[in-house]
């Protein structure tokens, strides 16, 4: 007897709203710290405040969104502190995770991460920045997807949507899209001639530049 069709559900309004937030977040669309009103979304979504509500909660739980009694719903926003302790968070969790992956997969991590770099430099020329920035949390994940790790990849998956938005904000400069191509084009031909430790330098470079940039995270000190 054949398997009964497997039909998939379409998603609540609640996660539909949910992944219209996430995405704005991610974008920049909704800037750190920036009030997330339930009427105004409501509105903008043409759905009630009830599934707004529901996907500001779950969004909250994964540290995307701050909800302040009697105040409301905003974006995450981070201290200069934060950036430092989650800088320093994952640095730790990649160097490991290109470390094993490279000890277990190389092969499949250096074919990935040589068509990566291939792509972004076509988005890069192409002034595709959302395509871009895609591209790299790609290569970076790459790193946990080969590295055989459940651990390390639960660790990078519970802050990797923040990443993705710090990475947002400190790349809006056509110059840092510049600078961060010839960093991951590095990275992936270090690996590629054995040279761990000198990609490791590189990666360490790029990702403590949110330590260094804390003012284009906040708009403070920016005309």
């Amino acid at each position: 007897m054949a398997d009964p069709l497997q039909i998939k559900r379409p998603d609540s309004l609640s996660k539909i709203a949910e992944n219209h937030i996430r995405q704005g977040i991610l974008r920049g669309t909704f800037g750190l710290g920036e009030p997330l009103p339930e009427v105004k979304l409501s509105t903008a979504m043409g759905i009630s405040k009830t599934p707004i509500r529901e996907a500001l909660a779950a969004l909250n739980l994964q540290g995307l969104v701050q909800i302040v009694p009697q105040r409301g719903a905003f974006v995450f926003s981070l201290s200069e502190e934060d950036v430092v302790q989650l800088c320093r968070f994952r640095l730790i969790l990649e160097t490991a995770a290109m470390d094993q992956a490279i000890d277990q997969n190389s092969a499949a991590l250096l074919d990935e991460l040589g068509d990566i770099v291939g792509r972004m430099s076509k988005a890069q020329k192409a002034d595709a920045f959302e395509q871009y920035l895609d591209l790299d949390a790609d290569f970076h994940d790459a790193f946990f997807k080969h590295c055989g790790n459940s651990y390390l990849r639960e660790g990078y998956r519970k802050v990797s949507d923040i990443v993705r938005t710090m990475r947002t904000h400190l790349s809006k400069r056509p110059e840092r899209t510049a600078k961060s191509f010839e960093e991951h084009a590095a990275i992936a031909t270090h690996l590629s001639d054995g040279k761990i430790k000198s990609a490791k330098n590189v990666l360490k470079r790029q990702i403590t530049r949110g330590e260094r940039s804390y003012s284009d995270l906040t708009g403070v000190g920016q005309d």
